[in-house]
């Protein structure tokens, strides 16, 4: 079984890394690329920042679930307002928001008529958080057209991230317990139901998924911090070098971050979930005093 599913995990390894890589780089080939049109550096790169605000719209990038329509409306609207904007004579710290107003409107839009099709659909947390992000933006963005500070921005949407996987660790529903449960549990309902039992009744099963969405809080706040002082640390002049550098720590944090979770912190809730589901396939009943609880684990 784990030769069958050695290069699914390899695809979506590669799948990761090429996301990780996109999200990087874009911003910074939309500020190359776009150097013909006269655009400042300032506009050239928030284009860069509406192409990812787009790709997150889309949601998770698997076979039949990426949101085309929408990725490409989040895409195509927002770019539009800002040339149209900008082709009208206006400052870049109106253009600005005026892009990310038009990102936020196709944010709620698509929060409210999902909830209106489907009343039992749980508020979307990636939805949130973009939601969260582009408010930031469009308050930052009508303080300064600086280029430096258009790099610098993102870092606070990065703190913005931070702070909502730090209050989404003590939630009902951690982030990252509903990022992992689809990987955990296989698409098994057997397993999903074992999932859900172990997050009722067991105390160290939720720690981990608390504790991994708190650490990612962490790492995202850390990386905001950092990524601003390296910024400002570079002449104006050097917007790729010091961008591209102020990643640098990010990426450490966010490797160091995976490989201790997927090393030495998920397992231990895989083993619950295991012995959870090998009871349930049994029949056998979970003593709480039992040293091979759940409870106990």
């Amino acid at each position: 079984m784990s030769d069958i599913r050695a290069p699914g995990r390899a695809r979506a390894l590669i799948t990761a890394i090429g996301n990780i890589a996109v999200d990087l780089l874009l911003p910074y080939i939309a500020l190359l690329l776009l150097a013909p049109t006269g655009l400042s550096a300032a506009l050239r790169l928030t284009i860069g920042g509406i192409l990812l605000a787009g790709k997150a719209f889309g949601g998770p990038l698997v076979r039949g679930q990426f949101r085309w329509r929408l990725a490409l409306t989040a895409t195509v609207l927002p770019v539009a307002v800002l040339i149209g904007a900008h082709a009208a004579g206006l400052r870049d710290t109106a253009v600005m928001p005026a892009a990310a107003v038009a990102s936020g409107a196709i944010c709620l839009g698509d929060l409210i008529r999902t909830r209106l099709r489907d009343k039992a659909h749980r508020v979307d947390g990636l939805a949130m958080l973009i939601l969260s992000e582009l408010t930031a933006s469009i308050i930052l963005s009508s303080i300064s057209g600086d280029a430096r500070f258009v790099l610098a921005r993102a870092s606070l949407y990065t703190a913005v991230a931070g702070a909502f996987f730090l209050v989404s660790a003590v939630s009902a529903r951690p982030f990252m317990r509903e990022a992992l449960k689809p990987v955990a549990t296989q698409g098994d309902p057997i397993r999903s139901a074992a999932f859900d039992r172990c997050w009722s009744i067991s105390r160290p099963f939720r720690l981990v998924y608390r504790g991994v969405t708190a650490g990612l809080g962490c790492v995202l706040l850390a990386d905001a911090v950092l990524r601003i002082v390296i910024i400002y640390s570079h002449p104006a002049g050097s917007l790729i070098t010091s961008g591209l550098t102020g990643q640098l720590p990010g990426i450490v944090l966010l490797v160091a971050w995976f490989l201790i979770g997927r090393k030495l912190v998920v397992p231990r809730a895989l083993r619950i979930l295991e012995t959870e589901v090998a009871g349930m396939q049994t029949g056998k009943d979970h003593d709480p005093l039992d040293g091979d609880s759940i409870i106990a684990a």
